[in-house]
């Protein structure tokens, strides 16, 4: 899978990721990217109301990349947990 993602996350993903938004990812590469971002968001500072907006756009990209994991992969749903998305297996019902 290729992930879409609009233009102002594009250059931070390539960073985090350490790959380019073009190359196609299997499931464990978009989990593994997935947790990256999610690590990243978590040690970056609070920046509510400032200019760089570190955090909040790590965890606008959690979101963005986290619907389209569970969008491709059926077997995997998104949760939010304190307003965090978290990837888990969904459960045979």
């Amino acid at each position: 899978m290729k992930f879409e993602l609009p233009r102002r996350h594009r250059k931070s993903y390539e960073a985090i990721a350490k790959r380019k938004i073009d190359e196609n990812l299997n499931k464990e590469e978009s989990l593994e990217i997935f947790d990256k971002i999610k690590k990243e968001y978590n040690n970056s500072p609070r920046s509510f109301g400032s200019n760089s907006g570190k955090k909040e756009m790590n965890l606008e990209m959690l979101i963005v990349i986290g619907n389209q994991i569970s969008n491709e992969y059926k077997d995997l749903q998104i949760e939010l947990r304190q307003g965090v998305p978290e990837i888990s297996k969904k459960t045979a019902s």
